[in-house]
């Protein structure tokens, strides 16, 4: 059988409140991975944290991450910036809004304001944890504008849902960005036409892989363009309405090892033809 490559989100796919992937999915996807097909994660985390994720699941893993601006294959890494006139826009609307933004470079995370203590904990795992030595405040524009060329992509997170709706509208506006979200409670948001499916897209040619024999698994809106473009997209049983509804294939939810479920579903069937 030609192998398959696979493509998985983290957090609601692979991970919940633990941040460990259950004992089921970790030995599923190696039993996979013996027989030749390739396993990546592919994250709105940033590098280091999804490399973290990564190393519970199984060595060597391959990386999509920051929401495909960085790939990481073969122990390559290779990210794509947010331009610094992306960076003014995003400035000018988290701080119209006050939101709680971050930009990411592939080391460190840059914030204007804390996370407010009603953030959840999946909300701080999906920026970096809580380890301060990750965290770099900033104050100033000019601050923001001399990172440009590291910032690689950003998220706001805020347990007010009606004003990231609207600073969610407005960060779409903006003509460099891209915005989506993981969660209801957060705006993600990369260079303009990068995404999870721009990334898999870019992998596929360089592996030559044909997306005829691609798979995904998500549960989030940022997720949605990955699962339409490879060739099973599977929504977890957790999944949103939004998702669940652009998807045809459909396995059962985190708690029920949903991953490891289709991947006897799809990959242990074709092995046994």
């Amino acid at each position: 059988m030609s192998p398959y490559t696979v493509f998985m989100d983290i957090d609601g796919t692979l991970v919940g409140e633990s941040q460990y992937p259950s004992k089921r999915v970790v030995e599923t996807i190696a039993k996979y991975r013996a027989q030749g097909h390739r396993f990546f994660i592919a994250s709105g985390r940033p590098l280091f944290s999804a490399t973290m994720m990564a190393d519970r699941i199984g060595p060597d893993l391959d990386i999509i991450c920051s929401n495909g601006t960085v790939t990481r294959i073969g122990g390559k890494v290779e990210a794509q910036h947010l331009s610094t006139n992306a960076l003014e826009g995003i400035w000018r609307v988290a701080k119209k809004y006050q939101l709680p933004q971050y930009f990411f470079t592939l080391e460190k995370v840059l914030y204007l304001t804390p996370l407010p203590a009603a953030v959840s904990a999946d909300g701080k795992n999906r920026i970096a944890g809580e380890d301060p030595h990750k965290y770099v405040a900033i104050d100033t524009l000019e601050q923001l504008r001399a990172n440009s060329g590291k910032i690689i992509n950003a998220i706001a997170i805020d347990p007010d849902l009606e004003k990231i709706a609207r600073a969610r509208v407005e960060m779409n506006a903006l003509p460099d960005v891209d915005a989506s979200s993981s969660n209801i409670d957060n705006i993600e948001i990369t260079a303009h036409g990068v995404n999870k499916a721009t990334a898999i897209m870019r992998v596929c040619r360089e592996l030559n892989q044909p997306l005829a024999r691609t798979m995904a698994f998500g549960d989030g809106s940022n997720d949605l363009e990955m699962l339409k473009t490879v060739h099973y997209g599977i929504a977890m049983g957790n999944a949103n309405d939004q998702v669940k509804a652009a998807t045809k294939f459909h396995t059962v939810d985190l708690a029920h090892d949903g991953v490891a479920v289709a991947l006897d579903k799809f990959l242990g069937s074709q092995e046994q033809n």
